[in-house]
Order: structure tokens, then C-alpha cells, then sequence
């Protein structure tokens, strides 16, 4: 399956005849980084952000605000998050990553 943390994989394996193999035990690591983040961002009248999109489920989603400041969410089961930022952030740039359980960081959004 997809997006599995990492861990070891167990191996057996069977003839027809019933016979069970030794175990094999392989170790697996998450190289995968998780993809960018969607992001949508809604200025709010007091001047703070709501940010929300969509993430690896489960991720840490890192919002950097235009101030410097960054805020966490986790992803939700479907992968959705959404974050309000303090008020009054200046004019500027938003940046939106995702990491996973094996601290892989995506790319920028």
C-alpha cells in the first residue's frame, strides 16, 4: 500500500505441499516525500489568514506566514487542513509544506 511509514517488512514463503519457509526479515525505509500541499488563502477582516487545503493525510502541514511566524496542523484522514494565522499579518508571501512520519518535506507551495 501506499504511504507506509517505516518499519520491516516480514517475508515467508509456501509450497503447495504446505511447507512454511524461515522468516526473512527486510528492513524499509520512507525516502518518499509527500507531495506539495494545495493552499488557499483567505484574508480575513481583523487581517489574519485562514489557509486550507490538501495534504498527505496525516502529515504535519508547516504554514510560514508573511510575518516570519509558522503554524502546524496535522492532515486529516482525508488529508484536509486549515490553520488561521494571528491578525494582523503584513503584505507578503505564504509557504505551505508537509512532512510525514519519517520527516520527508515536500516541496513548497
Amino acid at each position: 500500500p501506499a504511504n507506509q511509514p517505516s518499519g520491516d517488512v516480514v517475508v515467508v514463503a509456501s509450497d503447495a505441499a504446505g511447507n512454511i519457509s524461515a522468516e526473512t526479515t527486510i528492513p524499509y525505509v520512507d525516502a518518499t516525500a509527500p507531495d506539495a500541499p494545495t493552499a488557499e488563502v483567505t484574508v480575513n477582516a481583523d487581517g489574519s489568514l485562514t489557509v486550507a487545503g490538501v495534504a498527505e493525510a496525516g502529515s504535519t502541514v508547516a504554514v510560514t506566514n508573511p510575518d516570519g511566524t509558522t503554524e502546524t496542523v496535522t492532515a486529516g484522514a482525508d488529508g484536509s487542513y486549515s490553520i488561521t494565522t494571528p491578525a494582523n499579518q503584513p503584505s507578503g508571501d505564504v509557504v505551505v509544506v508537509a512532512s510525514d512520519a519519517a520527516g520527508n518535506i515536500s516541496a513548497e507551495t
